[in-house]
């Protein structure tokens, strides 16, 4: 009896208060929600910035960020495509293998570039940004009968773009030279021993190396006829069609941390710092000389990748026609105020 006294009680108050103008608070008026978990897959140890300072762009947006940690983009590009996640990141190389497997997905929101470098061992007579001199040094040794061995993850993105390089130099990057499968992990070890003369790698890997004084930076694969988009972030044609909403608010988080540290070295840094287990110098190295990010996207440089892919002879046909059908630029544009023209160039 008691507790039925007390509850028309407080729905007289409450009626009162309705009544009176002052709103009800919100609590009153229907059941809590619970914020959406956002799964994003990301490579291992990769993105500390975003990963420092996306959980509370994403509170804004009543999302839970859940990180999952995959060993490279082709594991990313799976767990998207069958459903186990609704963002991840991938590079221009993997979104071309989605065109050509007609996989249904968009690059949604970019990321930037900077992640490869080539590097020399300690000890080679090497000049560095010097295509004659790298001509050179593996004709000789070609006739030696010692070819340059430059270490690289066979099939990666850095394999690509070193063999376009070497090819862009007249050496054949089949003939003239050795290419030698290494995991990036492996490649300051192996620069340190002279397995190898050279490293196409990660920005960070090649960073160790350099730090450690085993290897000197040859060069910078950014910017010019490299070109600077290399990664960004991919969603499937099934979350546009089906959570548009949710999509946006997904978008809207990642611009809001990017724009957190995006051009400003010295918050790369610190931001990474609370996330990365590599020494403090290699992270200044990587974020100050290396690493350009911008939810931009520079669409040019992706069918770039397309055209080189099929040249390489790594994909069945070109396919910089049909790039644009796998952007869509129109979630950053309403999170960032800019029109997709601006934000297809950085």
């Amino acid at each position: 009896m008691t507790g039925h006294r007390i509850n028309r009680r407080d729905f007289g108050k409450a009626v009162g208060v309705a009544t009176a103008g002052i709103a009800l608070p919100a609590m009153l008026m229907r059941p809590a929600h619970a914020a959406d978990t956002v799964r994003e897959g990301l490579q291992i140890g990769a993105m500390g910035a975003l990963r420092t300072t996306l959980p509370e762009a994403n509170k804004k947006q009543d999302l839970v960020f859940d990180a999952k940690d995959f060993r490279d983009s082709t594991a990313v590009l799976l767990a998207i495509e069958q459903g186990e996640l609704e963002t991840g990141n991938t590079t221009t190389q993997h979104l071309i293998r989605a065109i050509s497997e007609n996989i249904p997905v968009k690059w949604v929101c970019g990321w930037g570039g900077g992640y490869n470098v080539l590097v020399s061992r300690k000890g080679l007579d090497l000049k560095p940004n010097d295509g004659a001199s790298l001509k050179s040094l593996a004709a000789s040794r070609k006739s030696s009968g010692k070819p340059l061995a430059i270490g690289t993850p066979t099939g990666s993105m850095q394999h690509a773009k070193l063999a376009v390089y070497l090819k862009s130099l007249g050496i054949d990057p089949d003939k003239d030279v050795q290419v030698v499968n290494i995991p990036f992990p492996n490649h300051p070890r192996a620069l340190e021993a002279a397995e190898v003369d050279l490293a196409m790698t990660l920005s960070a890997f090649g960073a160790i190396a350099i730090e450690k004084g085993d290897a000197a930076l040859f060069l910078h694969l950014f910017g010019g006829n490299f070109g600077k988009q290399e990664v960004g972030f991919i969603v499937t044609d099934k979350l546009i069609k089906e959570k548009p909403a949710l999509l946006q608010r997904i978008v809207n988080a990642h611009v809001e941390a990017m724009k957190t540290f995006m051009g400003q070295p010295d918050k790369q840094i610190e931001f990474e710092k609370k996330y990365s287990r590599l020494p403090d110098p290699v992270i200044a190295m990587q974020e100050r000389e290396f690493l350009k990010y911008n939810f931009r996207t520079n669409v040019a440089d992706i069918k770039t990748m397309a055209r080189e892919l099929h040249e390489l002879g790594w994909v069945k046909e070109d396919f910089s026609a049909k790039v644009e059908s796998f952007v869509d630029l129109s979630f950053v544009a309403k999170a960032s105020g800019l029109s997709p023209a601006e934000l297809s160039t950085w």
